[in-house]
């Protein structure tokens, strides 16, 4: 009799938890174990700054997609990037703050406004959330355009300082002078991100969720507060979003209000469509697939936001599932082959 616990997806599906569980575990550890191995071959500062940009757009773009998976259509991601760039580039060059203390600080301070439209924006589904927060988003590029004090307006902040050092026994000091020191930190962050979110989707908070997905009556019916779970993972996915865009301020030492345009958001939406965004892994390749090829036709640049929609009809059409579900058709096809082998013999 086989005891093997087995546990229930949002999805419906049911599967080994220990089994299936530990094997994805094991995965992720040894592919994130090979990659803090990167700077220790990859001496190319060029290689290792698009690790680092695919690094925290990966940041931005799981955040954007769990909350996709609620039932909200998100449109204002690039809002909550801005607030963490901002936040923490004022906490430290107006207030004094450390970056280690202005970090996390920004992420606090995007969970708060996320909390702040969430609770009288979540009640509406649809277009109707997707024009609220796009309208969040550009609202505040307004301020920052045209404040130029505390925002810099429309030219933005220049020289914004980067971390401070920090010694690490058995290690030494980091000053963060090397692309290298960015690309752990951000490694770090991206880890950390991942590690909240699948905690979050592969628990019942994430049954919760994906009721909510599929139904607000429903799941109201059974008892569920979807109002709570609702500003719950908006507000944890728009703080963790912010401390993404807090790293980008200091890495990049620069920002503006061009920087955090309604763009932004509409190619994390792509990075998730093209990905899959029913698979967790789904995103993470869409993202790192879609970047490799904006940096290959880095020379058409104008031309980036024309050549993704292309990659996305291409996807759509002949791959609905996205990416990441490339290997199981081209395994479901193998197996019929076999089959039709063996029926004609």
């Amino acid at each position: 009799m086989n005891t093997s616990p087995v546990t229930s997806n949002p999805e419906g599906k049911t599967f080994k938890g220990t089994s299936t569980g530990k094997t994805a575990r094991a995965r992720f550890v040894g592919i994130f174990a090979l990659l803090f191995l990167v700077p220790l071959v990859v001496r190319n500062e060029y290689y290792i700054h698009i690790f680092i940009v695919i690094f925290y757009n990966l940041v931005y773009a799981t955040t954007y997609r769990f909350i996709l998976r609620t039932g909200q259509f998100h449109f204002g991601q690039h809002g909550f990037i801005g607030i963490g760039a901002y936040a923490s580039t004022l906490l430290m060059m107006k207030a004094g703050f450390s970056f280690w203390v202005a970090m996390p600080a920004a992420g606090i301070i995007g969970a708060f406004f996320a909390v702040l439209i969430g609770y009288p924006s979540l009640r509406l589904k649809g277009i109707y959330f997707a024009i609220i927060t796009w309208g969040f988003g550009d609202t505040l590029r307004f301020f920052y355009t045209h404040f130029k004090e505390p925002f810099g307006g429309a030219v933005g902040i220049f020289s914004i300082p980067g971390p401070g050092t920090i010694a690490i026994p058995g290690i030494g000091s980091i000053d963060f002078s090397q692309k290298a020191h960015f690309y752990y930190l951000a490694l770090l962050l991206l880890i950390f991100t991942l590690y909240i979110l699948g905690r979050m989707e592969k628990s019942r908070f994430g049954l919760i969720f994906g009721a909510i997905r599929e139904g607000d009556q429903l799941a109201r019916a059974v008892g569920i507060n979807i109002m709570n779970y609702k500003v719950l993972a908006f507000a944890v996915c728009s703080g963790l979003t912010a401390m993404g865009g807090s790293f980008y301020a200091h890495y990049t030492n620069y920002i503006s209000p061009l920087d955090f345009s309604v763009l932004l958001t509409i190619y994390l939406a792509i990075y998730t469509v093209v990905g899959g965004q029913d698979r967790f892994s789904g995103v993470i390749v869409g993202t790192v697939v879609l970047m490799l090829a904006g940096e290959f036709f880095a020379g058409y640049a104008e031309y980036q936001l024309l050549i993704y929609s292309g990659f996305l009809i291409i996807v759509l059409l002949v791959l609905p599932g996205g990416l990441i579900s490339f290997p199981e058709i081209v395994w479901k096809n193998l197996s019929r082959l076999r089959s039709i082998k063996r029926e004609t013999l």
